[in-house]
């Protein structure tokens, strides 16, 4: 894909950017991330995956510190519990 210059500095494009709405910043990331609906329903998946976990285990993901979060992570991740 051939580079094409803006005759805007992007710094500027990004201030315009900012200035949307929230549909209109949604429609630029639609554009920049085709496949943003997969990738956010990952997301909801994750989150709902580690409140479970946190649950298994006694916990409330809700109210753990973020100290607390990578701890139950890093046990979680390295079979630590």
């Amino acid at each position: 894909m051939d580079t094409v210059l803006l005759p805007i500095e992007e710094s500027r494009v990004v201030e315009l950017v900012l200035q949307l709405s929230p549909q209109g910043k949604r429609a630029i990331l639609m554009a920049l991330v085709p496949d943003l609906n997969e990738f956010e329903a990952l997301v909801d998946y994750g989150d709902e995956r580690i409140h479970v976990l946190a649950a298994e285990r006694g916990l409330d993901w809700g109210s753990l510190s973020e100290s607390e979060r990578e701890s139950l992570i890093d046990d979680l991740l390295h079979g630590n519990s």
